[in-house]
């Protein structure tokens, strides 16, 4: 009789037995009706749900997790159990029954490394297949390398704006999944696919009828603008591919699978390499490997559109031999009305927020182009050293946006140990890369510059970067929990109003002749203010209730 009460003890206390009477019946006919979610692993545990392609499908409207009443839903989940009230052995152990609540476990930290080290692995592929074009093109002409920059640049930004499909994707399969609804998670990301290809398609028309006038406005003179007209034209038509293996990604990522983008990313990294060797040099050239196009610039933007098309390929031919995309043309369709107005509540607020948070990196970039060209030559170096180590706070950003938006409103509890494991894991990953920041401009600013006196300025600045690289990555980690959460209206708020705040005070820095050093005073104001107003965010009740506010009191009433 004890054990039954333990199996069926809900985390949150809430363990009234005429609930788990209920629950017991409504197992028994889960177990006869359905088999919604299969073992992430075949052991003894209690483990989470994963994605079962034979699962019967349930309705396929899009929910966010938010609407209705959830006493009102018949649970669906792993035959014979409510996905409401699962809780593993470990977390009954580590003393939950009695009212211990530890702020987090080895389950939770161990969830947080199976998806984080691979999903770092896959973040990393397109900066890196661009680190590869730099390497090879850098070797062919140094006209071919400088027309390589603004398009880089070019790209950067249009995936920087429409990373809200892989958000939003990964959101809506993450808590479609964790309810045993597989209709959901296809239709979730059938019309993620639809937007992705329609975006991309626009986006690959735009930036080819407008090559020219898009890299003047970047700052590039006539001659750099004939240079990287074409890399810029040929790579454009990539961007279909791009966007929907972004959607796929977050698909993956909502399935708690980062294995499958990684090893994806990685075949498409091998195309690109080889594409770029045979395609940039000419015969006898780099590598002295003896062939070669030679078409420079062009040759690389042909050989990343076709390792691109190859990742996009292999991600529909997964998702599809998974059912987790429609088998045949026929039953694919456009998304509804109500369907079209979720996605873009959501993707709406996250682009928008994406903007402003862009327009604030892009007042800085501009104040240091009007201060001197040896000041934007030295914050656009310490600007990419920043940047880069963001990339290893990623994976804890997409980790908290899965986990946290798979438990949101069903496992309070578990949501609560699991943002506290991925805050304090920002802080340690932060601490590191804010050394690494440090030291890389202090000791090694000469690496990007033989210049001494802009190697001395950006050395100048390390203690601002190293600072700022660890409060940001505390922030972005708890923007990952409040958009597991579903606080992108409170989000889209503050970045608004941090646009109008930067702006003020970058107007100030340009004036008062601080120089570099301003601007970098810029980059931690905006961090250190991001970060208190989302800890009075939290304090105010929203987010996760990180304090434990309702066990105790709950534990209070039950005292009175």
């Amino acid at each position: 009789m004890e054990d039954d009460q333990t199996r069926e003890e809900d985390p949150v206390g809430d363990d009234r037995e005429a609930f788990k009477r209920e629950q017991e019946l409504q197992f028994s006919l889960n177990a006869i009706r359905q088999k919604a979610l299969i073992r992430t692993r075949p052991t003894g545990s209690e483990e989470l749900e994963r994605w079962d392609p034979d699962a019967d499908e349930t309705s396929g409207e899009l929910n966010d997790g938010t609407a209705g009443d959830p006493q009102d839903r018949a649970p669906v989940g792993r035959a014979g159990r409510d996905p409401r009230v699962l809780v593993s052995p470990s977390m009954l152990r580590s003393g939950v029954r009695a009212g211990k609540k530890p702020i987090f476990g080895k389950e939770e930290l161990d969830e947080v490394i199976a998806l984080a080290i691979p999903a770092l692995g896959s973040l990393l592929a397109d900066p890196l297949m661009s680190l590869v074009d730099t390497a090879v093109v850098g070797r062919h002409s140094s006209t071919s390398l400088a027309a390589l920059g603004p398009s880089t640049a070019v790209f950067q930004i249009v995936f920087q704006l429409f990373s809200f499909l892989s958000i939003t994707t990964t959101g809506m399969v993450a808590r479609a999944c964790a309810g045993g609804d597989n209709g959901t998670v296809r239709r979730a990301l059938a019309n993620s696919t639809i937007l992705a290809v329609a975006f991309g398609t626009v986006t690959c028309l735009g930036l080819n009828a407008f090559a020219p006038a898009v890299l003047s406005a970047m700052g590039c003179g006539t001659d750099l603008v004939a240079a990287a007209t074409p890399y810029l034209r040929v790579r454009a038509f990539a961007i279909p591919a791009v966007l929907f293996c972004t959607s796929a990604q977050g698909g993956c990522l909502g399935l708690q699978d980062a294995r499958t983008p990684l090893l994806i990313f990685t075949l498409a990294a091998v195309v690109n390499v080889a594409g770029d060797l045979y395609a940039v040099g000419g015969a006898g050239g780099l590598g002295g490997l003896g062939f070669g196009l030679g078409l420079g610039v062009k040759g690389a933007a042909w050989a990343t559109l076709a390792a691109q098309y190859v990742s996009a390929a292999v991600f529909f031919r997964v998702l599809t031999s998974r059912r987790m995309l429609p088998l045949t043309w026929g039953d694919w369709r456009l998304p509804s009305g109500a369907e079209m107005r979720q996605m873009c509540s959501i993707s709406g607020m996250l682009l928008l927020g994406s903007l402003c948070r862009m327009g604030v990196y892009t007042m800085m970039t501009m104040t240091a182009l009007k201060i001197g060209a040896l000041t934007m030559a030295a914050h656009q170096v310490a600007l990419q050293i920043f940047w880069t180590l963001t990339y290893f706070v990623d994976p804890l950003f997409v980790a908290a946006t899965s986990f946290i938006a798979r438990d949101h409103g069903r496992r309070p509890e578990r949501v609560r140990r699991m943002a506290w494991l991925l805050l304090r894991l920002s802080v340690g990953v932060g601490a590191f890369i804010a050394v690494v920041c440090y030291l890389i401009p202090t000791f090694a600013a000469g690496t990007f510059t033989t210049d001494p006196t802009l190697a001395t300025m950006i050395g100048s600045i390390a203690p601002l970067m190293g600072t700022a690289q660890l409060v940001s990555a505390v922030v972005l980690v708890a923007e990952g929990v409040l958009i597991g959460c579903g606080d992108l209206r409170y989000l889209l708020k503050v970045h608004c109003l941090n646009f109008f705040a930067l702006g003020a005070l970058l107007w100030w820095v340009r004036h008062s002749g601080l120089g570099l050093h301003g601007i970098w005073i810029a980059v931690l104001a905006n961090q250190l203010l991001r970060l208190s107003q989302h800890a009075a965010h939290v304090w105010r009740g929203g987010g996760p209730d990180l304090l434990d506010r309702a066990t105790k009191a709950a534990a209070g009433d039950g005292g009175g």
